[in-house]
């Protein structure tokens, strides 16, 4: 008899049946990589797992009162809000673990980024990762609209529009995700249909793959290490430190369900119920996306109506899809990490797009307006507030980089914050800005390039 047969008891009985043993022998071998990086980077994915099984436990909770329709969606969410024991805390849960769960998938990314973790043979993990990114984001936009109120119709109303900029498919895709020509019930119905089916099972199905990757690879090692110097046991080690840090996430989440049930009150990050939506009234007045689209509803202000014979919105769609194919296609474009070395211009580029995307996110916060947001004087003033307050952070940056860990490429970077500067200080067009820095940052890698190579390659070419 082998060992599966001899084990009795429950144990026994359920290794005979489904083969447990090499299961729980992995468990026991498997080992989390130390080295010279920090730690906590691996935990931020369990962070975000952790958040995403609260979004799936409120949202049941949720979903037993919520009903969708123009004349039940707003009122059942009102009844859940103010009638049901403790209606309002599971809606404030679902609220705040949604954001929270985005900040912590975009610090699991970017730390992924910092320790080229998707370096061979980890490139699917990293592209598994980017595709849960989007539909995460896309959780967040099919579900703001759900309490049917004023805010969330307007805002969706706002968002959709951007659509209808997409070349040639702009119109169908627009009435495909509205059901219409405008957002009505049946956009509602729709979202709803998304929110709470298609995404969920997408999600699903991507996260499993995305775990089941991380398993069978196991945890990146160090940068020019095939192998872990040495390694922590994930079992239970590794695993009571990551429930440890659950439990704290836990208690950060409640306590802001507690103390700021509807949001922080700044814009989008306010969820309060407010007036049922009315598709008759006035636009609502200093209408914004939720926080984490700010960056690209910003930088489609700053595009001309018109530019090179295209619409504008066109061609800051265009970019923006570039941008996004750029970040997903990333392990390909790293070549010395995929040879296994340090590739500190792709660590650079991670630190660019942090300070890219925390100005324009700024920017559409009118971070430094004081109340007046129109107008070219306001405008003027809340990008230079803006353009100080992300030069400041890249300042701390650079000299932690350079000091700390002994950074020595700053081009793109740098390139970010010139085109901040260059905007927000000297009154430069954001576009043109952008030009500027992003020529300056060609020419310096062309010249740092040229510079490194030996005679003979530069004779040879």
């Amino acid at each position: 008899m082998n060992t599966a047969e001899k084990r009795s008891g429950l144990r026994g009985w359920l290794d005979r049946r489904y083969q447990l043993s090499p299961l729980l022998d992995f468990l026991q071998h498997k080992e989390v990589p130390l080295g010279s990086h920090w730690m906590g980077w691996y935990y931020l994915g369990g962070v975000t797992m952790f958040f995403f099984i609260v979004q799936v436990v409120t949202g049941v909770l949720l979903l037993m009162y919520y009903q969708p329709g123009e004349a039940t969606a707003y009122e059942s969410i009102r009844f859940l809000t103010t009638k049901v024991p403790f209606g309002w805390l599971i809606r404030s849960v679902h609220s705040w673990s949604a954001h929270l769960m985005i900040i912590s998938l975009v610090l699991h990314m970017f730390s992924t980024m910092m320790l080229k973790a998707y370096r061979p043979p980890r490139e699917i993990t990293w592209v598994s990762g980017f595709f849960l990114f989007a539909l995460t984001m896309g959780f967040g936009f099919s579900g703001y609209l759900l309490p049917w109120n004023k805010l969330a119709y307007f805002a969706t109303t706002v968002g959709t529009n951007i659509v209808a900029s997409i070349p040639l498919l702009g119109d169908w895709l627009l009435q495909v995700l509205r059901g219409g020509h405008d957002v009505t019930i049946n956009t509602l119905y729709r979202f709803f249909a998304a929110h709470v089916v298609i995404l969920p099972l997408a999600f699903v199905a991507i996260i499993g793959l995305h775990i089941l990757l991380i398993q069978r690879q196991g945890m990146a090692p160090p940068l020019g290490a095939r192998v872990a110097p040495r390694g922590m046991k994930f079992f239970p080690s590794f695993a009571l430190r990551d429930l440890l840090l659950w439990l704290a996430c836990l208690m950060v989440l409640a306590a802001l369900a507690v103390f700021l049930p509807y949001g922080p009150g700044i814009p989008g990050m306010d969820w309060e119920l407010g007036e049922k939506a009315d598709p008759f009234a006035p636009a609502y007045p200093g209408i914004k996306p939720e926080w984490y689209f700010l960056w690209e509803y910003q930088l489609l202000k700053e595009f001309p109506p018109h530019l090179f014979g295209l619409e504008g919105p066109q061609v800051c769609l265009f970019i923006i899809g570039i941008l996004f194919a750029i970040w997903a296609v990333i392990p390909w474009l790293d070549r010395r990490a995929y040879q296994d070395r340090s590739s500190p211009a792709f660590s650079d580029l991670a630190w660019a797009a942090l300070l890219f995307l925390t100005y324009l996110t700024l920017m559409g916060w009118d971070i430094g307006a004081n109340g007046a947001i129109e107008g070219l004087a306001a405008m003027q003033k809340v990008a230079r507030v803006c353009a100080w307050w992300t030069l400041a952070a890249g300042l701390v940056v650079l000299v932690v980089r350079s000091l700390r860990y002994q950074h020595r490429w700053f081009v793109f970077s740098g390139a970010a914050l010139l085109q901040a500067a260059l905007h927000g200080v000297f009154g430069v067009s954001y576009l043109l800005a952008g030009t500027i820095s992003l020529g300056l940052a060609i020419l310096a890698i062309a010249v740092l390039n040229f510079t490194r190579s030996s005679p003979d390659e530069r004779r040879a070419n």
